[in-house]
C-alpha cells in the first residue's frame, strides 16, 4: 500500500503530465511538486517564482536549508531549483542560462528538475557536460533530477538521499550526472 507521501507525489506527477493542459500549467504543476517535495524535507523552506529587480530572470524555487538532522546536510544554506517539465530533454543552452542565473545570485548550487533529463543528442550532450564542468570550476554545482527519479521516492528521506548522491556523483564525475 502506498504511503500518503507516495500518493501525493503520484497525483502531482499525473497532473503535471496531463497532455490536455497548457505547457505553462504543466510547468506550474511540476513546480508545485518540487515545492511539496522540498518543503517535506526537515529544515527546508521555499520561496516561489521570484523575479530579479529588473524583471529579466525568474527563479522557480529558492530554498532555504537549515541543515538539520534528517535534512539536506551536504547542501548549502541557500540554493535554487529550476523546473523544466518539457516533453523533450533540456538542451545545453537552457543549462547554461541556469548556470548564469546561479552566478548572478551568488549561489553555489542549483537543482535542475528536468522531466526528461538533458539532451540526448551526442553533440549537445557534450556541450551540456562542458557547461556543467565549467560551472563546477567556477564553484557552481548543478544537480540533475528527472521525473523518473521523483516517481521512485517513497518519502522525504529518499529525496535527501537522491540529492546527496547526485552531489557526490557530481564531484566524482566532474560534471552534471544522472545516477
Amino acid at each position: 500500500m502506498a504511503s500518503m507521501f507516495e500518493a501525493r507525489v503520484a497525483t502531482y506527477l499525473r497532473r503535471a503530465g496531463d497532455p490536455g493542459s497548457t505547457p505553462e500549467r504543466r510547468g506550474r504543476r511540476y513546480e508545485n511538486l518540487l515545492s511539496y517535495l522540498l518543503e517535506s524535507v526537515p529544515g527546508c523552506q521555499v520561496q516561489r517564482n521570484t523575479l530579479n529587480y529588473y524583471g529579466t530572470e525568474e527563479v522557480d524555487i529558492t530554498v532555504a536549508n537549515e541543515k538539520v538532522q534528517g535534512g539536506l546536510r551536504m547542501l548549502p544554506e541557500i540554493f535554487l531549483v529550476e523546473c523544466k517539465n518539457w516533453s523533450n530533454p533540456v538542451d545545453s543552452t537552457t543549462l547554461g542560462y541556469f548556470v548564469n542565473v546561479l552566478a548572478d545570485r551568488g549561489c553555489s548550487l542549483g537543482v535542475l528538475a528536468a522531466a526528461n533529463g538533458i539532451t540526448g543528442h551526442q553533440e549537445h550532450r557534450g556541450r551540456a557536460h562542458a557547461i556543467g564542468a565549467a560551472a563546477l570550476v567556477r564553484g557552481i554545482r548543478i544537480l540533475l533530477i528527472t521525473t523518473e527519479d521523483l516517481g521512485k521516492l517513497e518519502g522525504p528521506s529518499d529525496l535527501v538521499a537522491l540529492l546527496h548522491q547526485r552531489n557526490l556523483a557530481l564531484t566524482a564525475h566532474g560534471s552534471v550526472h544522472l545516477g
